[in-house]
């Protein structure tokens, strides 16, 4: 793939026509109507779409909330105001000729008990106006539509993000790891959830009927949320309750196309067919009283998988009660619990047989490419929020994380109670929020984590089977609004971890952020920070040959990051008709000791060890351009990368150069909506071809183009009553062949049905 300078050049060419765009002036004998838009707390609200509906005009609101249309002929019109996260405002008003309205127009938030905007990249919301780091959200709408069933197909559609099988990847931050040592660091509601024993993400744990948006954070942020954001943070924001009971049921089924090659299909006869998948997601919402609220989220489903020994099984719900015990104090507790029962493919035989499980011979032992097993999670997150007066609140967060794996013989029973793998990750944090001036917030606190392992993989060489990792930190943030316009932030926190029982590692993370608005729809930022991550227990004492050449390294150091970001944002009015978000941003990141699965040949095994030196620089421009009703809007996301492993002078391992994005959506009739999804990747400069000594053609990465397209049809729909929906998509759409990760065949076209009900 080449370098796609020209996206480059055209945005560019797109920021300069809109940037130059000046205010239409009234003509005379018509009216002018202009105000301001703010939330509940008062707080002005960028990015508003305003439309008169007779006219077919409108406009958007600056970053100071104001808007003005001008040349309105005078007689009575319908305004409307709409927002994503708010409910709609519509309002009728006269105007005569040479008149001038002025109007102050207060939006409510959709959610219930929720004065929460958009984003959480300070520990605290904001407006999106007023971030200074780079951040893109996935709103429920987004889940929806293209049926989300978990975590890492949600993250596929966002600019920057690769996920590589089970790792996920934040402007080459990562590379392909076993989805061990995550270094992009998962928050439900702003607790951390990583695995105790492989400090990976967990990509099932999302609550899909109750989830209010995905924020994922693309820089380092380990000075707000400690170790494991070295290269960026995924945070699910949860819903609160609905004022009014409601109810969803979702079902969807569908089926994985045969492969077209009967090399393929001659070793496996299920090759040949037409692979079911289907489950049920289920909800409810319900404020029940002043004090009392829940809601529920759950999902059931079965999946045939389209490789051998791939299929899955399972269960998962969750749930979050809320109590207002006073108008000042909060208490919630969100928990879950899932049981999957997963055949994993872990790598194929080659390229000749690429859908049935590979062996290989490891010292006169013969390890095969999948593994079968019950996994059990269970999730207790209790939250208690206490309102002093309008400067002071304070939070308190729990967190207990349970995770069980029980593998599975040929025949589908337990192995013995030595085969399990358990661990648990428990702790707390408090938070303060103090408004000390009208201009400067602060937020500090502390927190305790403790992760324990039960398992014998992570033997190591000290032959211990318990693992036990207490972590600690105190941090502390200051915001100042020099004016409505510059506003600075600067942080810092301390860890402390416990490597080993006389081994303890520290650091300090600081960060400092700004944003300036340069006129009403165009903003500037700048950002530094600090990351690092201490090593999980799987990369550091995990020793194995049941599938893959493995041995522990108990001198592994904790990876460290610098990381650098400027940027620029237009959000406005564009020609008039249409709403415009642009962005153009630099980054440069520097790693230490960088942590990654490297052949050692003096062990004849795969050994986690530490990079001495990498730097990951790199561009990122991206486009949203909506109508003002926002009933057709498309999306555009390129991502540059340069990753360089400076020891070797070479290329970082599994990164693309080149990252691709473009999405369309079209209200296409009051009962028809379709859209449209493409992303693409160019092949990484470089694989490890050390995995080809033992597992053939592990190193094929091909580039990567995947188009995805769904039609909706709203068969029901009333603001008061029922709704009822069907969709139809179609995912891998031209059936292209590509692999996510080393050895392991890709989805081929598939496609779904699925009927929604509200009510």
């Amino acid at each position: 793939m080449k370098q796609p300078a020209f996206i480059l050049s055209a945005f560019t060419a797109i920021c300069l026509i809109v940037f130059g765009t000046g205010s239409v002036k009234a003509q005379n004998g018509f009216g002018i109507i202009e105000g301001t838009v703010q939330n509940s707390s008062g707080e002005s609200l960028p990015g508003v779409h305003i439309t008169i509906s007779n006219l077919n005009i409108g406009t958007v609101s600056n970053s100071d909330g104001f808007f003005r249309m001008t040349s309105i002929p005078s007689g009575s019109h319908l305004l409307n105001f709409s927002m994503i996260g708010f409910e709609d405002y519509s309002e009728t008003l006269s105007i005569q000729s040479g008149q001038t309205l002025s109007l102050e127009i207060e939006l409510m938030p959709l959610i219930f008990q929720s004065d929460e905007l958009f984003v959480t990249a300070s520990r605290r919301s904001q407006l999106i106006g007023k971030v200074s780091v780079s951040i893109n959200t996935v709103s429920p709408e987004e889940l929806t539509s293209r049926n989300i069933t978990s975590l890492d197909q949600a993250l596929e559609y966002v600019p920057g993000v690769q996920v590589h099988g089970n790792s996920v990847n934040i402007r080459g931050s990562s590379g392909f790891s076993y989805g061990v040592g995550s270094r992009v660091l998962l928050l439900v509601d702003g607790v951390p959830l990583m695995g105790p024993d492989d400090g990976g993400m967990d990509f099932d744990g999302l609550p899909l009927v109750q989830t209010r948006q995905i924020e994922v954070l693309k820089s380092p942020g380990s000075a707000l949320y400690g170790g494991g954001a070295l290269g960026g943070v995924v945070n699910i924001i949860t819903k609160d309750f609905s004022e009014q009971p409601e109810n969803i049921l979702r079902f969807y089924g569908g089926a994985y196309e045969p492969v077209r090659y009967g090399e393929w299909t001659s070793d496996w006869d299920g090759a040949s067919d037409y692979r079911p998948q289907g489950g049920l997601i289920f909800g409810r919402s319900h404020q029940v009283s002043d004090s009392f609220g829940y809601w529920i989220s759950g999902k059931i489903h079965a999946d045939t998988g389209y490789l051998q020994q791939n299929s899955s099984k399972g269960f998962e719900t969750y749930t979050k009660l809320g109590w207002n015990i006073s108008d000042d104090i909060n208490l919630s507790m969100y928990a879950g619990i899932r049981r999957n029962n997963n055949e994993q493919f872990l790598y194929w035989g080659g390229l000749g047989d690429v859908l049935v499980p590979g062996t290989i011979s490891l010292t006169g032992n013969e390890a095969t490419g999948a593994n079968d097993g019950l996994s059990d999670r269970l999730t207790i997150l209790p939250v208690f929020r206490h309102t002093v007066n309008k400067k002071v609140q304070y939070t308190i967060k729990g967190r207990l994380f349970g995770v069980a794996f029980r593998p599975l013989d040929d025949e589908g029973n337990i192995r013995p109670s030595d085969k399990h793998n358990k661990g648990i990750r428990y702790g707390g944090e408090a938070q303060i929020n103090f408004q000390a001036t009208d201009e400067m917030i602060l937020s500090g606190g502390f927190s305790f984590d403790e992760n324990v392992v039960d398992s014998d993989l992570f033997f190591g060489e000290d032959s211990l089977r318990v693992r036990s990792q207490p972590e600690g930190a105190l941090f502390l943030q200051a915001e100042y609004n020099w004016s409505d316009r510059f506003t600075t932030t600067a942080g810092l926190r301390y860890d402390a971890y416990q490597v080993h029982t006389q081994e303890t590692a520290t650091q300090f993370s600081p960060k400092f952020s700004t944003s300036y608005s340069i006129s009403d729809y165009v903003t500037a930022r700048a950002s530094f920070g600090k990351g690092f991550r201490v090593p999980s227990v799987a990369e550091r004492f995990v020793t194995s040959s049941d599938f893959f050449p493995l041995e522990s390294n108990l001198t592994l150091k904790p990876e460290t990051s610098t990381g650098y970001e400027a940027g620029i944002t237009y959000l406005g009015p564009f020609i008039n008709s249409l709403s415009l978000k642009a962005e153009l941003t630099g980054f440069w990141n520097e790693y230490r000791r960088l942590v990654e699965p490297t052949f050692v040949e003096e062990l004849a095994a795969f050994q986690f060890v530490n990079v001495t030196k990498a730097r990951i620089r790199g561009a990122e421009a991206s486009v949203s351009l909506s109508t003002l009703d926002q009933n057709h809007q498309i999306r555009l996301g390129y991502t540059y990368l340069d990753a360089t492993d400076l020891e070797l002078n070479e290329p970082l391992l599994y990164r693309s150069e080149h990252l691709l994005n473009v999405s369309a959506n079209s209200m296409v009739t009051s009962w028809l909506q379709s859209g449209i999804d493409f992303r693409a990747a160019s092949p990484p400069e470089r694989v490890d071809t050390d995995f080809s000594l033992f597992v053939p053609d592990a190193d094929v990465f091909p580039a990567q183009y995947i188009t995805d397209a769904r039609l909706k049809f709203l068969l029901l729909n009333s603001e008061s009553g029922p709704e009822l929906n069907a969709s139809f998509l179609v995912n891998n759409i031209f059936d292209y062949y590509y692999v996510e990760r080393p050895a392991i065949f890709a989805p081929p076209r598939n496609f779904q049905i699925v009927i929604e009900a509200i009510f």
